[in-house]
């Protein structure tokens, strides 16, 4: 799963980027622009360490924020030996981000250029300025580019490649055909949906997978939410399992589970899961 993501690659050089930042601080003339350079380093090496192969950076998390700070940090205090750097402010665009961030990427680009105009004349500022704005729009359009490729992979059945995880949209196809099998068959199952913290999402499915049948599987409804259909011989089996299953999950964690006997919907369970505030609650038949 590493290689086919380029996992390892991309650490490397993430390391090596964070390597060069650091000895670029150490030949940085003035000594507030070297600790930036060294915090962007360290930055970079934190970033890279706790990068996984099934991790995407997500829109909704400003993490951009810090390099941004650091950039402007780094205009503020030493702009006339920095000005390599102001195309950055272009890279930062290139992920998906709240609007809110890109005004405020493009309000830290304008101070910078305003910074570093006092060393060039009218001319050069103008060049600079207009081929910045060229390169952020390039960025903002390949984070349209991005942003349309997450939400294919999101329709998409299968999440993953080779990975047990499946979209919602598949969850929405197997929830009623697998309410018919049960009913045809005298199975019992389940619908089962856990809600965790966002950093502990891939451990649980990982867990989650490892403790599931074959012909069983994890659906994700978002960034904190996973689901299956449990499929047991009775309900005897189905509290065995059930207790199999959550025993020794990340935490902390709230859980929902409503045997397939009863009239439901993803949507209604889905909300009563966001709703609840007890960490388990069972719905069996009866």
């Amino acid at each position: 799963m590493g290689s086919k993501y380029k996992v390892g690659p991309l650490q490397a050089a993430m390391l090596g980027c964070a390597l060069l930042l650091i000895m670029l601080a150490l030949s940085a003339p003035m000594l507030p622009s070297g600790m930036l350079l060294v915090l962007a380093g360290l930055w970079l090496t934190g970033s890279s360490l706790t990068l996984k192969c099934s991790v995407r950076w997500p829109s909704s998390v400003p993490w951009q924020l810090l390099p941004s700070f650091l950039l402007a940090g780094l205009f503020n205090v030493d702009s006339e030996h920095q000005t390599v750097w102001l195309w950055c402010f272009a890279l930062l665009l290139m992920l998906p981000q709240p609007i809110w961030l890109m005004i405020l990427h493009s309000l830290l680009a304008g101070y910078a250029v305003w910074q570093v105009q006092a060393d060039l004349d009218v001319g050069q500022t103008l060049l600079i300025a207009m081929l910045l704005v060229g390169l952020m729009l390039l960025g903002l359009a390949r984070a349209q580019e991005v942003q349309s490729a997450w939400l294919r992979i999101g329709r998409r059945r299968r999440l993953i490649p080779g990975a047990r995880l499946w979209s919602v949209h598949q969850l929405g196809e197997d929830l009623p055909r697998e309410v018919v099998r049960s009913e045809r068959e005298g199975s019992y199952a389940e619908l089962v949906l856990i809600r965790t913290q966002g950093r502990q999402f891939w451990p649980l499915m990982s867990k989650l997978s490892q403790r599931l049948n074959d012909y069983e599987a994890c659906y994700k409804l978002d960034n904190r939410t996973l689901a299956t259909l449990l499929i047991s011989r009775d309900l005897e089996q189905a509290r065995e399992r059930r207790k199999t299953l959550l025993d020794d999950m990340p935490t902390p964690l709230r859980s929902r589970i409503v045997t397939l006997a009863r009239p439901l919907t993803l949507a209604s369970e889905y909300q009563a899961l966001r709703d609840q505030r007890q960490p388990l609650i069972i719905i069996e038949e009866g």
